[in-house]
């Protein structure tokens, strides 16, 4: 069973969910929600207007063992689920309520590289999503993934944002830099306390907008058997053509296609997931 937190305003307003910890090791978002759990219990921050939904830990099995998972993707099978065959299908049976019913979430993450810059991923941008990420504390916007996912067919995509997108609502998902930096729970808090004042539930001034790079998502890369990347890529380094970037065991060397921006690497990937991402400035 996974802890949720609500807080409702006196006022009519924006039903809004927070999620952290969909994958295990990813911490930042939940230590920025215990932190704000802890000054709402206080009343030092009020939620004035809507609904306020936190839930710190997603995916508590794997947060336990500081694990992405335990038997799945947790972001890669947000649907119901008649009859579960894993915990992270069991879990998306009590998660997908409750995107169903609110009509934003704020999905927290975290990357595996240190020195990762953080970001924003707007799949479905709308009059509810655009404003929001507008207001996030980072300077990279990835657009694309859907078209991305649907072109190559490699990969069955059921996240916190497409499954949101079938109720006819609208998610975001935030990436607050590496797993183990001390300025991720600190940009994955700052994150939810703009949102909550972009959405009118608290009473602040508006945070200002950040000017966003917007990057398009073009192809990615699964693992298809042993091998390694061939520097220590962090995510949004720049790479050119033919630039020769992960090498198989068996001598096999994948390269660039094209100049633009390697997204998300992930050198300890396993076998048959992703390893990295290609995208360019849009």
């Amino acid at each position: 069973m996974i802890e949720i937190f609500e807080y409702c305003g006196k006022e009519d307003g924006i039903s809004f969910l927070v999620l952290a910890a969909v994958h295990g090791n990813e911490t930042a978002g939940t230590k920025a929600l215990r932190r704000l759990i802890g000054q709402l219990e206080k009343r030092e921050i009020e939620i004035g207007k809507g609904k306020l939904t936190l839930v710190p830990v997603c995916n508590p099995a794997a947060y336990q063992k500081n694990v992405r998972e335990t038997e799945e993707n947790l972001n890669r099978v947000m649907k119901p689920h008649q009859n579960p065959q894993t915990y992270e299908q069991k879990l998306a049976n009590e998660i997908c309520p409750l995107i169903a019913t609110h009509r934003m979430t704020l999905d927290l993450h975290s990357t595996h590289c240190p020195e990762d810059v953080p970001f924003a991923f707007c799949d479905y941008a709308d009059e509810y999503n655009k404003p929001l990420i507008a207001v996030l504390p980072v300077g990279y916007v990835l657009e694309g993934w859907p078209q991305m996912y649907a072109a190559q067919n490699a990969i069955s995509d059921f996240s916190t944002e497409r499954y949101a997108h079938t109720c006819g609502n609208t998610a975001t998902t935030l990436e607050c830099g590496y797993h183990e930096a001390e300025t991720a729970a600190e940009i994955a808090y700052q994150a939810v306390l703009n949102a909550l004042a972009a959405l009118g539930m608290i009473e602040a001034p508006m945070p200002p907008l950040m000017d966003k790079k917007h990057i398009l998502m073009k192809y990615f890369v699964i693992k298809e058997k042993s091998g390694r990347l061939l520097k220590n890529y962090k995510h949004l380094d720049k790479i050119r053509a033919g630039e020769k970037l992960a090498v198989y065991d068996d001598g096999t060397i994948l390269t660039a296609p094209q100049d633009g921006f390697i997204l998300l690497p992930n050198p300890d990937a396993k076998i048959g997931t992703e390893w990295y991402y290609l995208g360019k400035q849009g």
